[in-house]
């Protein structure tokens, strides 16, 4: 039988990040965690290089606000050189039912940059790079997590292979079919949209600019993310129907129709690699604890990827849940107290609801194509962006500043 003090069932990006900085944070006496995934994570030394086909990016793109970078400096995680990781200082947004838009400039409120474009397996290789350095913290890869059960002070945890874990706190970091929220009985409840995000990165006649393009069509936003020259990353929500029959096109005939629903806004879509589809649902759990366990990220809430939102506000959590306990770790108190996790709850979920309630709504607004909200949301695009001080206040929110 195995101790610790926190299992987190999960290797990916938010169980890696947070592993780091409980350790890195705690002082002197650093907890002992395991880490707890079906796959071992591996560094991929080709991710050093810059891509030299389009083949070379990672489907899977995410948009890292100022705060969750500043999450990768603390736990020693972000690159000095901003290889493979693409700052982009303006945003537009516009609705193809209108001539509203709305720009955000980084200029504008003082900051570098308003964000970050990142492939999911390179912040995944700098997070590995680092847990390889600490001896506090224990890879079990290759077991599942089968059973939970309280006893006194601690969790016992049965794993698939028969052995037995004890420790203090579990942490559920293992995404939106989250098996330790199943175990602990924690109902999630939510909707699915009916649609599919086609991901696929695209090469453009003309400089992306390093700007965030968005615009937004009746069946839902099509968004364009400033990757290497002359590349992006493109996140297409449309219907399930249409993402199947997108995916099934030749490249040809699937450059002619982005570019077309792009308006030709960087000119001509010139090549395209690999497409992928995932289905878009919204998902909240009704807790994000239990006795002597918490949940963090998609396996407590998912979101629309329309304000590409979902991984930030996942690191939010983390940075919360990582406060709490090393608050009670330097105190000498019980990390898996139920005052310590309300704590983490208290500081997340009403945020969480907001932020999914406010994208839940926009998607509704400008998804269809109704004279009346189309009117309205064309004269909201454009008075926003009439009003810098509303409109930075805006940004500042969405980047955690």
């Amino acid at each position: 039988m195995k101790s610790c003090d926190i299992v987190i069932n999960g290797a990916g990006i938010p169980g890696l990040l947070l592993a780091l900085l409980l350790v890195r944070e705690a002082g002197s006496a650093k907890p002992e965690i395991l880490l707890l995934d079906r796959q071992q994570p591996q560094a991929d030394d080709s991710l050093h290089a810059q891509p030299q086909t389009v083949q070379d990016f990672d489907l899977r793109v995410f948009a890292i606000t100022e705060a969750s970078r500043q999450l990768f400096v603390r736990a020693g995680a972000w690159p000095q050189a901003t290889q493979r990781i693409y700052p982009y200082q303006h945003m537009l947004v516009w609705d193809a039912g209108g001539k509203g838009s709305i720009h955000f400039d980084a200029a504008e409120i003082g900051v570098l940059a308003l964000g970050y474009i990142a492939e999911g397996r390179v912040l995944h290789d700098l997070l590995v790079r680092q847990l390889q350095q600490e001896n506090s913290i224990e890879i079990l890869a290759g077991d599942e997590l089968q059973q939970l059960e309280e006893d006194n002070d601690q969790l016992q945890l049965t794993l698939k292979s028969g052995n037995t874990v004890n420790a203090r706190l579990l942490v559920g970091a293992d995404g939106a079919r989250s098996h330790v929220r199943q175990l602990a009985g924690i109902e999630s409840v939510g909707w699915a949209y009916g649609q599919q995000a086609v991901v696929a990165t695209v090469a453009t006649e003309h400089d992306h600019q390093s700007t965030a393009w968005q615009r937004f069509l009746p069946e839902g936003p099509l968004a364009f993310l400033p990757m290497q020259k002359p590349w992006c990353s493109i996140v297409w929500s449309v219907s399930e129907h249409r993402a199947d029959e997108l995916c099934q096109l030749d490249d040809e005939g699937f450059i002619r129709i982005l570019t077309g629903d792009f308006a030709a806004h960087l000119g001509a879509v010139t090549a395209v690699g690999p497409r992928a589809k995932f289905p878009l649902r919204l998902s909240h759990a009704r807790a994000y604890t239990a006795p002597r366990l918490a949940l963090v990220a998609d396996a407590a809430h998912t979101v629309h990827p329309l304000a590409g939102q979902g991984l930030n506000l996942g690191l939010h959590d983390v940075a919360s849940l990582a406060e709490q306990l090393l608050l009670a770790w330097q105190a000498g108190k019980d990390i898996g107290s139920r005052r310590v996790l309300r704590a983490y709850e208290r500081s997340r979920k009403g945020d969480n609801w907001m932020m999914q309630a406010s994208f839940d709504g926009l998607k509704r607004l400008f998804s269809n194509d109704q004279s009346l909200l189309t009117q309205l949301r064309n004269t909201g695009l454009t008075a926003v962006d009439r009003l810098p001080m509303l409109k930075n206040a805006f940004v500042r929110k969405a980047m955690g500043l």
